[in-house]
């Protein structure tokens, strides 16, 4: 009597996909936001956001008008890109601030944006039994070169000051909201 082989399971394979995402502690600062990831391969993925914002808050003399993105690259510790990652980023942004009466601040000429870059450290958690949705939190510093003009904070203030700094600091704060559409790959017939 011959026994039938034993099945053996196959490995479980990541899925990969595209995750689309939005960062609550951006809409805090009334700034729309929203961000697509792309699953590149197990363990690394590319991040790539998009913030715009054109409007005053309450008042003329209080904006925060911008629009920005800040593309990351990722590599995670787990295979699954879920849990604990470290990642690089890029940003760029163009703004116009005013966060008190005195002062308007505007990239200069409206021509050169704030560039830099930074890394970031952060962790994602499913919080759905399927695992699309899930929740992410992170934080990342690095430095902007920053070129910007001055103005007084009244309807066409007149322009008093051109300056030129580099920041460093805190760049990312994130706690998201995101859902995954995994890779869709047609099984090939043996």
């Amino acid at each position: 009597v011959e026994e039938e082989p034993t099945p053996v399971a196959e490995p479980i394979k990541p899925q990969l996909g595209v995750t689309l995402k939005t960062n609550l502690v951006v809409w805090g600062l009334g700034i729309t936001n929203v961000a697509v990831e792309f699953d590149l391969c197990k363990h690394l993925s590319l991040s790539v956001p998009v913030m715009y914002a054109a409007y005053n808050y309450f008042k003329p003399t209080i904006k925060f008008r911008t629009l920005a993105t800040q593309p990351e690259l990722r590599y995670w510790i787990k295979k699954e890109n879920t849990g604990f990652f470290v990642g690089a980023h890029f940003g760029v942004g163009s703004y116009n601030i005013a966060v008190n009466k005195d002062t308007r601040y505007q990239d200069h000429n409206g021509k050169s944006p704030a560039l830099g870059g930074g890394i970031s450290l952060g962790y994602r958690t499913p919080i759905s039994k399927n695992k699309r949705w899930s929740m992410e939190f992170a934080l990342g510093a690095g430095g902007y070169k920053l070129h910007y003009d001055t103005f007084y904070n009244v309807d066409n203030g007149r322009l008093f000051g051109t300056h030129e700094k580099t920041y460093w600091g805190v760049d990312n704060a994130t706690i998201s909201f995101n859902y995954k559409f995994d890779y869709k790959k047609k099984q090939q017939k043996r």
